[in-house]
C-alpha cells in the first residue's frame, strides 16, 4: 500500500558553493521518511540552475521553480509555499537552507511528534549542530547542552529571541491562517512570533540538522557590516513590537537620554543598549543641542521605539523634568556613559525589580556587577541616578524633591 505524501518541503537557492548545494540536496532526498513533495526555488541566479537539476538527478518528488531576478528569501519561500498550499494532503509544512545538510530522520522525527501531538500543537523544532565550512563540529558538549537550555524555554520567551533556530516543521493549517514570510532579514523569526500566536510550540532536545554557521555565500555573512547588522537588528526590534502590539502587550520601561552632544562614544551607548536581549522600552533621546545635531546623529541609527524629543537650553535635570509628564510606564531608567557589561542586564533589572515589588525603589548593579542593588530609602545609596532602574512614580518624587540632582 502506498503511503500518503503529507509533507511538503522549500529549498529557497541563491547563489550557492557547490559542494554545499549538492550536499543540502542530497541530505534531504536521503530521508528516512521517503515520501514528501519538494520545492526548489532558484531565486534570480539562473546559474544555478544546471547544478540544481544534476544534484537532483530526475528525482520526481522534487519540482524547480526558477525565476531570473532576486527577490529574497521571504518571496522565495513563499513562492514554494505557493505551489504545495494547493495539495491539502500536505499536513507539515518546512523548509531548509541550501547550505546545512539534514539527518536522515529530520522529516521523520519532526513529522511524528506533530502528527502524535494535540491539535493545538503547530511548531515543533529540534537542537542542531553547528559546522565550519569544512564540516567540523564547533560547539563542544557543554557549549551543546547550554544551546539545548536556550531553546528548551517557555514559549513567552519567543518573544526575546529565536529560540526556534534552525530546525523544524509546523502544521500547514496554521500556516494557512497567517500571511506569508515577510520582513527580511529576520523572515523566519517574524513568522514564528506569528504563527506562535495561533498555536502552541514544542522544543526536541535532539540534533537532527548540521548548520553551517556563515558559510561563504549565506545570508548572515553579509551581515557582518555595521550598516547590514544595524538594518538585521532594526528589523528583528520592529518584529517584537509588532507582536507585542498585536498581543497588547503594554511597554513596561521608559528610558531617557539626555545628550547635549551625540559623539561617537554617545552613539556607542545607544546602540549597546539596542543590543540589550530586554526591548519592551520607550527610547526618548533628549536632544539638549541648540542646532538639533543629538537629533541627525541618533536619527542614524534607527530603532523603532525611539522617540526624539528637543529640548535645547535646558540643564540634564530640567530636560528630565519636562519629559516625565510623557512617561506612561511602571518603570524608567536614565542612560548615562557606562555600557551594559552583559546584554541580559535589562533582563535581570526588570525581573528583579518586579519580583521585588514596591517595597523597593529601585535596582541597580553593584560596581563589581556580581550582584543587583536596592535603593530603599530617599536617601542615595550610591552616586548618581544613572542605569538604575526605577518605579516611575518613585523616580518621580525624588527628581521633583531634587533628592537625584540639583539644577
Amino acid at each position: 500500500m502506498k503511503k500518503m505524501v503529507d509533507v511538503g518541503i522549500v529549498m529557497p537557492v541563491y547563489k550557492q558553493v557547490p559542494a554545499y548545494l549538492e550536499a543540502a540536496i542530497q541530505s534531504v532526498l536521503s530521508q528516512t521518511l521517503t515520501t514528501f513533495r519538494m520545492v526548489i526555488v532558484i531565486d534570480g541566479a539562473p546559474e544555478m540552475e544546471p547544478f540544481v537539476r544534476e544534484y537532483v538527478r530526475g528525482d520526481e518528488r522534487v519540482k524547480i521553480v526558477s525565476y531570473p531576478k532576486n527577490k529574497g528569501v521571504g518571496t522565495a519561500l513563499n513562492t514554494g509555499f505557493d505551489v504545495l498550499k494547493d495539495d491539502p494532503k500536505l499536513r507539515y509544512w518546512t523548509w531548509v537552507s541550501s547550505d546545512n545538510t539534514y539527518h536522515p530522520q529530520f522529516l521523520e522525527v519532526l513529522r511524528r511528534a506533530l502528527h502524535n501531538g494535540p491539535d493545538q500543537l503547530g511548531l515543533v523544532y529540534s537542537s542542531f549542530h553547528s559546522i565550519d565550512n569544512d564540516g567540523n563540529r564547533i560547539l563542544n558538549d557543554k557549549s551543546l547542552m547550554l544551546q539545548r537550555q536556550y531553546q528548551s524555554q517557555p514559549k513567552e520567551e519567543l518573544m526575546n529571541g529565536s529560540i526556534v533556530g534552525v530546525s523544524f516543521m509546523y502544521k500547514a493549517q496554521y500556516a494557512k491562517m497567517i500571511d506569508g514570510y515577510k520582513m527580511e532579514p529576520v523572515e523566519d523569526y517574524e513568522y514564528w512570533l506569528r504563527l506562535s500566536e495561533l498555536c502552541d510550540i514544542r522544543f526536541i532536545p535532539v540534533e537532527l540538522m548540521n548548520y553551517r554557521v556563515d558559510s561563504t555565500l549565506s545570508v548572515s555573512s553579509t551581515l557582518k557590516s555595521i550598516l547590514q547588522h544595524r538594518k538585521w537588528r532594526y528589523a528583528f526590534h520592529l518584529a517584537r513590537h509588532q507582536a507585542r502590539i498585536r498581543r497588547k502587550i503594554e511597554p513596561e520601561v521608559s528610558i531617557l537620554c539626555p545628550l547635549q552632544v551625540a559623539d561617537a562614544q554617545a552613539i556607542e551607548r545607544i546602540e549597546n543598549l539596542y543590543e540589550q536581549v530586554y526591548s519592551n522600552y520607550h527610547f526618548f533621546v533628549i536632544d539638549l543641542s541648540l542646532d538639533q545635531q543629538v537629533t541627525r546623529a541618533v536619527s542614524q541609527v534607527s530603532h523603532p521605539t525611539t522617540i526624539i524629543r528637543w529640548l535645547p537650553k535646558r540643564t540634564q535635570i530640567k530636560a528630565i523634568k519636562e519629559t516625565l509628564p510623557y512617561v506612561k510606564t511602571p518603570m524608567v531608567m536614565v542612560l548615562g556613559r557606562d555600557h551594559f557589561v552583559n546584554t541580559l542586564d535589562l533582563q535581570v533589572l526588570t525581573r528583579q525589580l518586579n519580583r521585588m515589588g514596591r517595597n523597593y525603589m529601585s535596582g541597580y548593579y553593584t560596581p563589581d556587577h556580581r550582584d543587583v542593588g536596592y535603593r530603599t530609602s530617599e536617601a542615595p545609596v550610591r552616586p548618581g541616578y544613572t542605569e538604575e532602574l526605577f518605579w516611575t512614580d518613585a523616580f518621580r518624587s525624588l527628581i521633583e524633591s531634587g533628592t537625584l540632582g540639583q539644577e
